[in-house]
């Protein structure tokens, strides 16, 4: 599985391969942030999409009620594409879905490498979405789609700006449909998302701009 490099202004050019980034806009980093109800979520996205995903997915989720085993078992048993737990230093990596473990916020440093930090008080115990996204934005730029699931706070209004800010394309699920309908409507009074969308459409519409187009809203 490929690595997904920074913008070639910002990496050498020895590094990355001939052709590597010859999409037409290549959008191949998605980061996803979920709270409560994010689990079941993440299970209907992740089970539309196909063995072949051409990017890199990070998941800042709320895993503190269950087991992590259970999560990456339950998530992997939907999912076409290897699923697992970040860990500091790895690269970012296409063809996989890599959650934030537990207790811990995941970032994206530079060049392209993910770096965990411990949460601190109990009140800072989830992973920070924000956190997530606007490094993922500062790395990656338009190359980024920001995607903001069910959950009970405001985590990801800022780093949706900030993704959008940065050129990338910014995704949410209808509040109608969330279990906790806070995060995605926090996102939309704040941020004006591109797409405000039903679960069963997620997964194809993130294939689509996987792939370089940018389907018209509604």
């Amino acid at each position: 599985m490929a690595a997904v490099q920074p913008p070639a202004e910002s990496w050498p050019h020895s590094a990355s391969p001939a052709g590597q980034l010859l999409k037409r806009e290549p959008r191949d980093v998605i980061v996803i942030g979920a709270a409560l109800g994010g689990l079941t979520a993440l299970c209907k996205v992740a089970g539309g999409l196909p063995r072949e995903f051409d990017a890199a997915i990070l998941i800042a989720l709320d895993i503190a009620s269950q087991p992590a085993s259970s999560v990456q078992q339950i998530l992997g048993s939907y999912s076409q594409l290897p699923v697992g737990f970040a860990t500091h230093g790895a690269s970012v990596l296409r063809g996989r879905i890599v959650l934030a473990p537990l207790n811990h916020h995941m970032r994206i440093a530079q060049p392209g490498i993910i770096a965990l930090e411990a949460c601190g008080a109990l009140s800072d115990a989830g992973p920070s979405v924000d956190g997530l996204f606007e490094t993922a934005a500062a790395v990656y730029g338009k190359r980024v789609i920001g995607v903001v699931l069910t959950g009970g706070s405001h985590d990801g209004t800022r780093g949706s700006t900030a993704i959008e800010a940065a050129g990338g394309v910014c995704v949410v699920q209808d509040p109608d449909e969330a279990v906790d309908a806070d995060m995605p409507l926090s996102v939309i009074r704040g941020d004006h998302p591109d797409y405000c969308i039903r679960l069963e459409q997620m997964a194809p519409l993130l294939v689509r701009l996987a792939a370089g187009e940018l389907p018209p809203r509604g």
